[in-house]
C-alpha cells in the first residue's frame, strides 16, 4: 500500500533551471514523479520549454516556470523564487544543480523564506571551499545527500558543512526485466545479429569517451577479434557535432566503418541492453552513472574506469571490471577478458545484479530519501 501522506503539509519544489537534458535534470523529474507516488504534493520549477519543462508535462506534473538564473548574486530572481514559493504555498525545496544553489540561499537568508533545503549532490568537489561564501551558501541546506561515500568524504574534508545533516544516498533505477539478447533489437540499432558487441550509451562528448571505446575496437581488431561497437546518445546541446565528427574520422581511419554503429536518445533503454553484450562506462570522471547501474539492473556485463564513482558502484571490481582512465589498450584487455570467460563474467553480472537490487534500486533510494523528507517536514 502507498504511504499517503496529507497535501497540505507535503507540497514540495522540485527546482531547477537548467536547460540541458543529462543525467542530472532526469533525476530531477524522475524523482518527482517518485515523491508524487508516494503521495507528497510536487510542483516542478523550470525553465519555460526547457527539457525538464516538456518531460514535466509528458509526466503530468505540476510546473511553476522561472527564469534562468544567474549562478551569483541574482537578487532579483531570488525574491521573485521566495514570492513564488510562497504563493504555492511550497513546505521544502529540493535540488541538484550547484547553480541553483546561491539564489535559492539568497531567497532563504535575504528574503525571508522559512522552509527547509534539501540538496542531492550531482557533482563532485575541484577544488576546497571552506571560505566565507561558500559556507553561507551551505548552512542553508538543512539535508545534504551525497550519492556515494566517496562523495561524502569530499563534504566532509573540503567544506565546513555541518556533517550531522549529512546523508549517503545512491541514486536509483527501476527494477526491469532481464535483458534478453534479441536479434530483432540488434537489427533495429543497425547491429549485425549474431556480432560480439560493445555498447555506450551517453551525450557525444570528450568527457564520456566514445574516442577511448573506438580505440579499444581498433586495438582488438588488430589482435584479430571483429566485434562490433554501438554508440547511444546525441551531441551535448548547444556545442554542435565537431566532436561526433572527430570521431567519424577516427572510424574512417582505423577503417571500422562497419563495424561501429551509431544511433541518436534511446527511450527505451532495455532496447540498448538486448543488442549488446558488453557495456562501457568510459568517463573519466563520472560522479554517478545512472547508466551503469541500469546495466547492472539489466544484466548486462560491464567495464567501467577505475575513477570517481565507478569503483564504489561496482565494488571495486567484484561487479565489473575496472580500468584506468585513457587506456584504451587495457580496455581491449578487460573486453577480450570477459569475451573469454563466458562463466567468470556470468558470475560476476550475478554479482552485480544483487548489489543493484540492494543499493541501487528505486525501492531502496526512495525508501531512504522519503525517512530524509519526513524528518524536514516535520521539524
Amino acid at each position: 500500500m502507498k504511504n499517503k501522506v496529507h497535501r497540505d503539509t507535503n507540497r514540495i519544489a522540485f527546482y531547477c533551471s537548467s536547460i540541458s537534458w543529462g543525467g542530472l535534470e532526469m533525476n530531477t523529474v524522475r524523482y518527482a514523479l517518485w515523491m508524487q507516488e508516494l503521495g507528497h504534493d510536487v510542483r516542478v520549477y523550470c525553465v519555460d520549454q526547457s527539457p525538464i519543462h516538456r518531460q514535466a508535462q509528458k509526466d503530468a506534473l505540476p510546473v511553476t516556470l522561472i527564469q534562468r538564473n544567474a549562478k551569483y548574486f541574482d537578487l532579483i530572481n531570488s525574491l521573485r523564487i521566495a514570492r513564488l514559493l510562497r504563493k504555492d504555498g511550497i513546505q521544502m525545496v529540493w535540488f541538484r544543480d550547484t547553480r541553483d544553489m546561491d539564489v535559492l540561499h539568497w531567497a532563504k537568508r535575504l528574503f525571508g523564506l522559512k522552509i527547509p533545503f534539501l540538496y542531492q549532490q550531482a557533482m563532485q568537489f575541484g577544488v576546497r571551499k571552506k571560505d566565507v561564501l561558500h559556507s553561507m551558501r551551505y548552512a542553508c541546506i538543512d539535508a545534504w545527500v551525497s550519492t556515494l561515500p566517496f562523495l561524502a568524504e569530499q563534504v566532509r574534508t573540503m567544506t565546513d558543512y555541518d556533517t550531522r545533516k549529512l546523508h549517503v544516498v545512491p541514486l536509483g533505477v527501476p527494477t526491469p526485466l532481464r535483458a534478453k539478447k534479441e536479434p530483432a533489437q540488434r537489427l533495429q540499432l543497425s547491429v549485425p545479429e549474431t556480432a560480439y558487441t560493445l555498447g555506450l550509451i551517453g551525450r557525444i562528448d570528450p568527457l564520456k569517451g566514445q574516442h577511448e571505446a573506438i580505440e579499444a575496437l581498433h586495438n582488438l581488431h588488430q589482435r584479430g577479434k571483429k566485434y562490433h561497437l554501438l554508440l547511444v546518445g546525441d551531441s551535448t546541446l548547444g556545442e554542435g557535432n565537431a566532436y561526433r565528427e572527430q570521431l567519424q574520422q577516427t572510424i574512417a581511419n582505423f577503417d571500422l566503418q562497419a563495424h561501429v554503429h551509431f544511433h541518436g536518445h534511446l527511450q527505451d533503454i532495455g532496447q540498448f541492453h538486448s543488442a549488446i553484450d558488453v557495456f562501457l562506462m568510459c568517463s573519466k570522471g563520472e560522479t554517478f552513472g545512472t547508466v551503469t547501474i541500469e546495466a547492472m539492473a539489466y544484466g548486462t556485463p560491464i567495464i567501467a574506469t577505475d575513477s570517481a564513482g565507478s569503483p564504489e558502484i561496482l565494488d571495486h571490481g567484484k561487479c565489473g571490471l575496472l580500468y584506468r582512465p585513457g587506456n584504451s589498450t587495457e580496455l581491449a584487455d578487460c573486453i577480450e577478458k570477459l569475451a573469454a570467460h563466458a562463466s567468470e563474467t556470468q558470475h560476476m553480472t550475478e554479482r552485480a545484479h544483487q548489489r543493484f537490487l540492494e543499493e541501487y534500486s528505486k525501492t531502496q533510494s526512495v525508501q531512504r530519501m522519503q525517512t530524509i523528507v519526513q524528518s524536514l517536514l516535520k521539524a
